[in-house]
């Protein structure tokens, strides 16, 4: 067990990261943490270190009990980061946690763990700003295309990217959907929900599949920060992806050999406000890369391609 000495008063600190001393170099504060009461460490400088180890105490400061254990305090929330300085999976402590449990969906009697590395700390890692860049229109407009090139050219840019192809997370995440209508808007929210936790992890998310449906698009748009959905739609007529039909799915739809196919006998319902349009025709038709470069002028523009 380690304990921290803050003036007259002794707190129990169930983990305490020895990191917070080795690397900090600025003016140490004045606490002290001793382990087994024989070795010792000082919690040395800058704002960082010193907040880190503080918080907890002003936790427990803030609960308004005397005494230092969780499991009595009188506040029905806690502060997750202080929590897991405090007294986190060290065992040994009874009694109930000052914890408030939720509902989402069908999951009852679950708690949100909150961790002291956030969203702006690993922007700040990669110098970049997390974000979904979904690409949306008919099969056979270029999509996944332009994803690839999109990517291709934040990497040369040194932006750590990630793509969410529709068929791709078919192989696995969503290998047990089928293309019924109800399994179709699974499959748009389940990689929604990824790509939010991409964009948390700090990277610039590509997702790109057909998602017809505005109602689909936008439940994903809420999900995020506002301004961190960037919805692309890749304009181009029917007719052109149907000549273009680079996996002959047009051709069995017409047959009638795959029913429901966007397009065909499935609409299809373009964006009405989104932030970037990519017109094709078969007139003109812009290279993957340029179409990607007008993406990365908008990143650029909006502040994502740095942190």
């Amino acid at each position: 067990m380690a304990a921290a000495l803050l003036g007259n008063q002794t707190l129990n600190l169930c983990k305490l990261d020895p990191s917070e001393a080795l690397y900090a170099k600025s003016t140490p504060p004045k606490a002290t943490a001793f382990f087994g009461g024989v070795k010792k460490f000082e919690i040395c400088g800058g704002a960082a270190a010193r907040s880190r180890f503080f918080a907890p105490i002003k936790a427990m400061e803030a609960s308004k009990t005397t005494t230092h254990s969780i499991g009595q305090a009188k506040s029905p929330r806690l502060d997750y980061a202080a929590a897991d300085a405090v007294n986190g999976d060290c065992g040994g402590s009874s009694g109930k946690t000052a914890v408030e449990m939720s509902t989402v969906g069908n999951s009852s009697n679950i708690v949100w763990h909150k961790c002291s590395v956030e969203k702006n700390d690993r922007e700040e890692l990669l110098n970049q700003k997390g974000c979904v860049i979904w690409i949306t229109g008919l099969s056979g407009s270029g999509k996944s295309t332009v994803a690839c090139s999109l990517s291709r050219a934040l990497h040369a840019r040194g932006k750590l990217t990630y793509i969410l192809d529709g068929d791709n997370c078919r192989h696995g995440l969503n290998r047990d959907l089928s293309f019924k209508a109800e399994d179709r808007a699974e499959n748009i929210r389940r990689i929604g929900e990824v790509a939010k936790l991409f964009a948390d992890a700090g990277l610039i998310c590509i997702a790109s599949l057909i998602s017809p449906f505005r109602k689909e698009r936008d439940a994903c748009r809420d999900l995020l920060p506002d301004g961190d959905f960037i919805e692309v739609y890749m304009d181009v007529p029917l007719q052109v992806c149907e000549t273009r039909d680079p996996k002959g799915l047009y051709k069995l739809a017409r047959a009638g050999k795959i029913k429901g196919f966007t397009g065909v006998d499935d609409p299809y319902e373009p964006p009405l406000n989104c932030e970037i349009v990519l017109h094709q025709s078969e007139g003109t038709c812009d290279s993957p890369a340029v179409l990607a470069e007008k993406v990365v002028s908008y990143l650029q523009k909006k502040g994502y391609l740095e942190a």
